[in-house]
């Protein structure tokens, strides 16, 4: 499924303002779920992550036909570290929301707030009205944490899907892949930690047939 419905790239002066201000989520407790909590191990600075090396993240239950593909994107920063697996393990959620297609779905519910709840809330009423979920291979690379505190971070990405198709959730007939430029999306991202201690992704935007992601 080509999901390219996204809020355009503009300045997030407002989030930006909040997160310099330091503000913390107040509270250490943590939800028991794939992915959720821990620190990411820290290294040796790392090289950038060539398009078949994946990050290691939880196991949230994909069918075989969906691959996704999470390049490192390692720092050496144990912060930031923490934040991109965190981030991917939201990458992750993504997917399975458009698997489950359900609205009160404990990864929608877990992995994302505010903005990014809802638009993903409204996404996932059009592909069941459509009747379609996805298939194939989703590749996500060039992470950058950008800015963070310890409770909220700017994170963009590339997204590539030229390899993903969508798929009817009834005959389960998958369309043939047919690339364009247009399926290379570029992401602009604010993710917050929530109260039990989880990254959330809040806020988003992107563009797609995005040259800096080719």
């Amino acid at each position: 499924m080509k999901r390219r419905t996204v809020p355009t790239v503009a300045a997030l002066a407002a989030t930006t303002a909040l997160l310099l201000t330091g503000c913390s989520s107040g509270s250490d407790s943590s939800d028991k779920i794939e992915g959720a909590g821990g620190d990411a191990a820290s290294g040796s600075q790392s090289p950038k992550a060539s398009p078949t090396t994946s990050a290691k993240v939880a196991d949230f239950g994909l069918p075989a036909d969906i691959k996704v593909k999470v390049s490192p994107d390692t720092t050496g920063d144990k912060a930031k570290d923490a934040i991109l697996t965190a981030q991917a393990n939201v990458l992750m959620a993504r997917q399975r929301l458009f698997v489950d297609l359900d609205t009160h779905s404990k990864y929608l519910n877990v992995y994302f707030s505010g903005e990014a709840q809802a638009f993903y809330t409204q996404q996932i009423k059009a592909a069941k009205k459509r009747g379609k979920t996805i298939s194939g291979t989703y590749r996500y690379y060039d992470r950058k944490v950008t800015q963070h505190t310890s409770d909220m971070a700017f994170v963009s990405y590339c997204e590539d899907q030229t390899k993903a198709v969508p798929k009817d959730v009834k005959t389960k007939k998958v369309q043939p892949a047919n690339p364009t430029p247009e399926d290379y999306t570029y992401y602009e991202t604010v993710l917050q930690k929530s109260p039990g201690g989880i990254w959330q992704l809040q806020k988003l935007s992107g563009h797609s047939n995005a040259t800096e992601c080719k």
